[in-house]
């Protein structure tokens, strides 16, 4: 009799020590310098970005960036279900704050939060694509 419970799995310790490849070390460089382009390319419309963005969808962009590579990288959740996870994280989360008192809501940051999940998904289309020649 064999009994199917929650705790009726194989563990495999997560591994955080793996080392990076080329391919990674590859698209970090070419991250930042594109990165570093545009912020000296257009550092004189630098004011009118910030202005009509807010620091705020700045930080909300990143921040589900980074969250989005967390769970599909690192943990492994699939990326279908990352994203929708996270959108609807992200609306629930500014509608919640729409309601304190302290604190408002705003559909920028909804639109920020996306658009951050929206870039990963892209740069992982874009790795498998030209990093994986197989993948063609």
């Amino acid at each position: 009799m064999v009994l199917c419970s929650p705790l009726n799995f194989a563990y495999k310790p997560f591994k955080l020590t793996r080392p990076m490849k080329s391919r990674h070390y590859l698209l970090l460089v070419l991250t930042l310098l594109f990165s570093a382009i545009i912020y000296y390319a257009f550092s004189d419309y630098s004011e009118k970005i910030y202005q009509g963005t807010g620091l705020d969808s700045i930080g909300h962009f990143i921040g589900f960036f980074m969250l989005t590579w967390l769970l599909n990288g690192l943990l492994k959740v699939p990326l279908f279900n990352t994203t929708i996870c996270l959108t609807f994280y992200a609306a629930l989360s500014e509608i919640g704050q729409y309601y304190l008192g302290f604190r408002n809501g705003e559909f920028r940051d909804v639109v920020a939060d996306v658009v951050g999940i929206l870039l990963f998904i892209f740069f992982k289309w874009c790795y498998l694509v030209i990093g994986n020649k197989s993948y063609r």
